[in-house]
């Protein structure tokens, strides 16, 4: 089974996720949302299609657009329905104001101890706020927490896996050389891959199709057979969302 732990899939249409699922048959895509439009949307995909596992979240970004407000009605309606996964949800001192740090804080705690009290997987944003991240999940003691597209500091790796947390690699890899130093940075044993499909990365439309020529170029870059990465990846992933 390949796993994309981190894809906008309600921004795919229709006949994307279809094709998706033609063409990979043992896939499961991680759906995350930015706000209750999303969510809904991941929600109905979930309903049609088996191998699509919905992730509500509350994107730091959506304080642009929405009221802080619908952070609450999201984190309450993801927990009617028994939410196995929470995100994508964090921090991000890269791309927003420094002026919104403390709404930014509000809401990704208050998503960290519902991970902690659902038992759900916190799928989490963290652009150049990698430890401000890692420091309130360990706080809140949130007990499953993955590094959405980490390309932060490498000496940071071994105190989020220290922690027992996840790092996930993007296929962007293919395109950004420091996702690479962090694949080897990362032992297998807490590692994954997403795709964060559709994004457009350097001219690279990032989709799940490509999680499988990842999978080949990380075996490579780790010198570890194809066979024994996916083996590995597939447990991590299997065992972050109780599947």
């Amino acid at each position: 089974m390949y796993y994309d732990m981190h894809c906008h899939l309600s921004e795919f249409t229709d006949k994307e996720v279809e094709d998706l699922f033609e063409t990979i048959k043992d896939l499961k895509v991680v759906a995350v949302s930015e706000d209750l439009k999303s969510f809904n949307r991941v929600l109905e995909l979930s309903e049609r299609f088996p191998n699509v596992v919905p992730c509500a979240g509350f994107h730091p970004w959506s304080l642009k657009d929405h009221d802080i407000s619908e952070a609450w009605d999201l984190l309450r309606l993801a927990t009617r329905h028994g939410i196995r996964c929470l995100g994508e949800v964090g921090l991000d001192r890269h791309f927003m104001p420094i002026d919104t740090m403390q709404s930014q804080v509000k809401v990704f705690r208050a998503y960290a101890e519902a991970a902690k009290e659902l038992g759900a997987l916190l799928n989490v944003h963290s652009p150049d706020a990698w430890r401000d991240a890692l420091s309130i999940a360990v706080e809140v003691g949130v007990p499953k927490v993955m590094f959405h597209w980490y390309s932060g500091p490498l000496n940071l790796i071994p105190e989020i896996t220290g922690r027992g947390y996840f790092v996930s690699i993007n296929v962007a890899l293919k395109v950004q050389p420091k996702l690479k130093d962090v694949a080897k940075a990362t032992p297998i044993d807490f590692m994954v891959f997403e795709s964060d499909g559709p994004y457009n990365y350097h001219g690279l439309r990032l989709t799940p199709l490509m999680i499988p020529d990842l999978a080949k170029e990380v075996a490579n870059l780790k010198s570890v057979q194809l066979e024994e990465l996916l083996k590995a990846v597939e447990a991590n992933s299997s065992r972050l969302l109780n599947t």
